[in-house]
């Protein structure tokens, strides 16, 4: 095989790897469950990246599955069951191994960011940050809500944000 064959064929392997990347987080926007997440948002300002927003959400500081007292390592994986609480989905229960769900519930991943208050901890789920469209400026908002996605890894996604009711951005 000559060396254009070869190039050829490494080169439609990186399109294929990118394009079935792509089509897989696609799916996962589409046909995975979704739920509301309340939000309370942070708005600082990153010279390299752009205009963003931190956001801290409600589900974010969860009670520690076993002992109050005990240390946890930053980064420990931890499983968080949800389960509807009026609009917004809301912590049922935490552990450290995976959960089974129970009907209506859903388990999602995160990782422990850090302490809380005694007896709590702060997760990171990986949807902390929400890039806002170049030259768009801080957007003006009552209330600020999550659609996330759940995929099938229980990993969760930022399907859209809502602002006051509406898609942002526009």
């Amino acid at each position: 095989m000559t060396r254009l064959r070869w190039l050829a064929v490494v080169v439609a392997l990186q399109v294929a790897v990118l394009l079935g990347w792509a089509g897989y987080h696609e799916w996962i926007r589409t046909n995975a469950p979704t739920i509301l997440l309340e939000t309370r948002p942070v708005d600082p300002r990153d010279l390299l990246r752009g205009d963003y927003m931190i956001l801290a959400y409600v589900i974010g500081t969860v009670p520690l599955p076993n002992d109050p007292y005990q240390t946890v390592p930053l980064g420990r994986e931890i499983w968080v069951t949800l389960r509807p609480a009026g609009r917004f989905h809301a912590v049922a229960a935490v552990s450290w191994t995976r959960p089974e769900a129970a009907a209506g519930a859903i388990v999602v991943r995160g990782r422990v960011h850090s302490t809380a208050a005694r007896g709590e901890v702060r997760v990171d789920y990986g949807i902390e940050k929400f890039f806002v469209p170049e030259g768009m400026g801080q957007p003006q908002f009552r209330e600020m809500v999550v659609e996330a996605t759940v995929s099938p890894g229980q990993q969760l996604g930022i399907k859209r944000v809502l602002l006051d009711g509406r898609p942002y951005p526009p």
